[in-house]
């Protein structure tokens, strides 16, 4: 008979029941996924309604133009074409550029390539610092930074001055206290993660934005594990 041996060979593990952030890795996608607002097989379609965030976010960083909020709902295709594709980091050929005609905007990780070809707004969206708060608990930190070229940042020509910030707003609006399930709530307060919070930035180019951090709190069941030795 053969031998089965423990995850943890060749050690015993003594502390069942504690952390392992099995399912934490799933984090970013799941958000970009809730944030691109996509039909599913349920029969669900969004709807072009101004009042809904992700539809304002969605149209903040398709529209570059003014008054981008009085545009059409950009479809589920065109949301698609702005998130970052490793396999095409730099759409320069001609069906590339078909494809996506805003160029990417949306980016599941802290930095990226030379893909940004021209005055855009970007959205990037990574797990920040992770901060235990017991051996079953943590907080993990959800971060947002947001750019918008400076030439574009304040060209809504509505009361809602900075782009930026307007898609700051809908992020804030659209997460903070959503239960995701597989996940958790996401929070924007200091109270579940010191980190949580917004301030302006800036890179060094012509882009100007804001750097937005909210958390997610993190529990696993606390089941005693089955000890194979």
């Amino acid at each position: 008979m053969e031998m089965e041996y423990s995850p943890y060979y060749p050690y015993e593990k003594v502390q069942t029941g504690y952390l392992t952030m099995q399912g934490t890795e799933e984090i970013p996608y799941q958000i970009i996924q809730y944030l691109l607002d996509l039909p599913d097989a349920t029969g669900y379609a969004p709807t072009n309604d101004n009042t809904r965030p992700r539809v304002r976010l969605a149209k903040y960083l398709w529209y570059d133009g003014p008054r981008p909020l009085s545009n059409p709902l950009p479809t589920a295709q065109e949301k698609l074409s702005l998130l970052f594709d490793g396999d095409n980091p730099v759409l320069n050929t001609g069906e590339q550029k078909a494809a996506h005609p805003k160029g990417y905007r949306l980016y599941p990780q802290k930095y990226w390539g030379y893909s940004q070809l021209g005055a855009q707004t970007t959205l990037k969206c990574y797990v920040g610092r992770t901060i235990p708060l017991s051996p079953y608990t943590s907080s993990i930190g959800i971060t947002f930074e947001i750019l918008c070229n400076s030439n574009q940042e304040n060209t809504t020509r509505t009361s809602a001055y900075s782009r930026a910030y307007d898609i700051e707003q809908c992020i804030v609006e659209a997460l903070h206290g959503v239960n995701m399930t597989g996940i958790g709530v996401i929070d924007f307060s200091r109270q579940a993660h010191i980190d949580n919070g917004s301030t302006p930035i800036a890179d060094e180019g012509t882009n100007v934005g804001r750097r937005l951090k909210l958390s997610v709190y993190w529990a696993e069941s606390g089941e005693p594990e089955p000890q194979v030795y």
